[in-house]
Parts: C-alpha cells; structure tokens; sequence
C-alpha cells in the first residue's frame, strides 16, 4: 500500500495527512476535517477499476471489490484492506457458462455472486468462480404484462439476498420515475411508485435526427443502495429519498432541507432539442444547478455522509469552477451538520463508502485506482 500525502492537481489540490483541514465560515463550522489519499498497489498491471468509480462492487465487510473490465473479460479483485491487486480472473464470453459478448455491466448480489448484464443475452448470475447460477431475461411475460407502456426494463440492483430484482423503465420521451420490483421465486412484480421523483422529467433532454437514425438523452439518474436489510432509492437531482423495507414493501419518502445549497434543481429546460450542440449547452446549464451524490454510512458513527456539487459559470476560457459541499445525516435523514469543503479542491466527489470512519472517495490519480479519504469530526 502506498499512502500519498501530496496536493493532486485538478483533483485535489490540498490533501491534507494527518493535518487538520482549517474551518470555514458557514453555519457548522465545528466540523472539522482530515484528509489523506492511498493508492491502490496494481502490481504493475494495468487496473480497469481505476478509470471509473461507478462500476465497482464491494462486499459487506468492504474487504475486496470486484470491477468487471468488459474489454478484457476479466474481473479485477482488489484487497482493500491491503490496498492491492489480488488478481484478475476470466470469464468466459460464449458458450454455456458465457456471459454474452456485449455484456457491459456487473453487479455484485451478497457477497458471493455476480450479476453481469449483456444487451442481447439479458441478466446471467454467476458464483465467483464463473459457474453459471441462474440465466434472466428482461422481456419475459410476467414481467412486462401490464406496463408495456411504460418502457423496456433496466436493471437497478437486486435486495440483499438476490431473491428480489428492482429494474427502472427506459424510455425515450418520458422519464418514468416507477420502479418494478421482480420476486424471483414466485414470478411476481410490484410496480413502486416514487411521484417525488415525477419532476425529474423537466430536466430530460432529448435529440434526435430528423431521419430517426440518430438519439441520445440526457436525464437525471434514479439510483438505488443498500442499507442494513433496506433500499434507498435516490437521484442526484434532488435530495429526497425513498426507503423501501423489502419484507413488508413499505415504503416511506424522506427529505430534508439544506442549509448551504439548494434542495433541488429547479430550472426550466427545453426537454426536446435539435442538434447535439443544444444538447450540451443545456447541459452545462442543469450542472449549475446542485447535484447531489450517493449515501454512504459510516458503521462506527451512525451517520450517512452525502456529497454535494454545482459548477460556477463559466468565465471565458478558464477552467470550470465548482463549489463542494457534504452534509451528514441521522440513520433517519434528519441533516446533522453541513459544510462548504470546496477548499479542498475535490472536482466532483465520488463516494464510495466508508471504512474505519472514513469516508473514501475514488479518483484516478496518474491512472492508478487511489482514495480520497476523509475524517468528518
């Protein structure tokens, strides 16, 4: 393990080991901030899970990550409490035991199965050792009976025990903010309605050609977490949360109000646009407005750490500017504390979980996997 106590430029420009970051003025100025960065051993290898953070799966005890590299067939295990390569393992693409040749996404179900996602092969459910568990499409009868309309399914996640399986409707002139829980034993579905989330539509932005040929939409995502035997079904547009308790289906809406940012974007958009041109500049204009991150929960403390962004207009030819915030919240959501951490020169924080009371926030420093990691006191 290597421990970097260096400034990282453009990502961070002021790591601070073992050095207490200074307060600032706002209204919890008594959180008090450390901060330090660790680098990922790779052995010398060349480390996939170092170009994003948003494909990662971690088990319970956070003691290894699994990072699925579609190019390469291989999923990449990572130590994390030795911080290194343990070893890259193939997967087969075709065949029996094959995953699908377009299969562009993984998901970790416990701590002993992977979901991978393929485009033309729907949902295979392998052991670690790749032997195929269990083969899914997303197009089946009693899935799609009844909601149709709606849109063709996207996998979100699955519950704790892999028994249930929670998919978002894609749909090119609505966002639909419904969720589709999936019971995997008794073939049935439960449609959980999420009308909060409605208003994430004004912030879709939609082109395509005029020969059809050519689409593509941008919205906001709707996400979904694990916590302790619960769901939380999230979007970085707002800050609200549904929590959703898979053995009863009760399902409870949580928000709360921010000190130091707004609660929500709020803006008016243009959802349909004719050049991919328009599309980028709308764009540019909703990363104005607050953005908001996952949870993560911090075991030691009984807190949920929740990082907030919003870009600063841009001036001429200078480099983007944006203003950084995290907030700390009860086990129930209710807003314990809040901070600008903008000085700390964190681009777009992303969080991935806390260990030891810290939170740890992935970045690709020089293209090795590394961690911000933060002490929030």
């Amino acid at each position: 393990m290597r421990k970097i106590l260096i400034a990282i430029s453009g990502l961070l420009l002021c790591a601070c080991g073992g050095k207490e970051a200074e307060n600032s003025a706002d209204g919890y100025a008594d959180i008090n901030i450390q901060a330090d960065t660790v680098v990922v051993d790779s052995g010398g290898e060349i480390l996939m899970a170092a170009t994003n953070g948003f494909g990662h799966g971690y088990t319970r005890d956070l003691g290894k990550l699994y990072n699925w590299d579609y190019a390469s067939s291989q999923v990449e295990v990572v130590d994390l409490m030795a911080l290194r390569l343990l070893k890259k393992q193939s997967f087969e693409i075709e065949g029996p035991e094959g995953v699908g040749k377009d299969s562009y996404m993984m998901k970790m179900i416990g701590d002993d199965q992977l979901a991978f996602v393929s485009w033309s092969s729907g949902i295979t459910i392998k052991d670690l050792e790749g032997k195929v568990y269990q083969r899914i499409k997303l197009d089946q009868t009693w899935m799609t009976e009844g909601v149709e309309e709606k849109g063709s399914l996207s996998l979100m996640g699955f519950s704790g025990d892999g028994k249930k399986m929670y998919c978002t409707f894609m749909n090119f002139k609505k966002l639909q903010s419904d969720i589709l829980e999936l019971d995997l034993d008794t073939k049935t579905k439960l449609v959980l309605q999420l009308p909060e989330f409605e208003k994430l539509d004004k912030f879709r932005i939609a082109f395509s050609s005029d020969d059809g040929n050519m689409m593509s939409m941008s919205a906001p995502d709707i996400s979904l977490s694990l916590w302790q035997d619960q769901l939380l079904f999230y979007t970085n547009a707002l800050n609200s949360v549904y929590r959703l308790d898979p053995k009863t289906d009760s399902l409870h809406f949580i928000n709360y109000n921010n000190q130091l940012t707004a609660n929500e974007k709020t803006g008016s958009y243009q959802n349909e646009v004719s050049s991919n041109e328009e599309m980028q500049r709308i764009s540019a204009l909703l990363r104005e407005e607050v953005n908001f991150s996952r949870m993560i929960w911090d075991n030691q403390n009984e807190v949920f750490y929740r990082f907030t962004n919003f870009n600063l207009p841009k001036i001429a030819d200078e480099e983007t500017k944006v203003r950084n915030f995290v907030s700390i919240l009860s086990p129930d959501m209710e807003l314990l504390g809040e901070k600008d951490i903008t000085y700390l020169g964190l681009k777009y924080p992303n969080p991935q979980f806390v260990k030891d009371g810290k939170a740890y926030l992935f970045i690709n420093l020089e293209d090795e996997l590394a961690y911000v990691r933060l002490s929030l006191n």
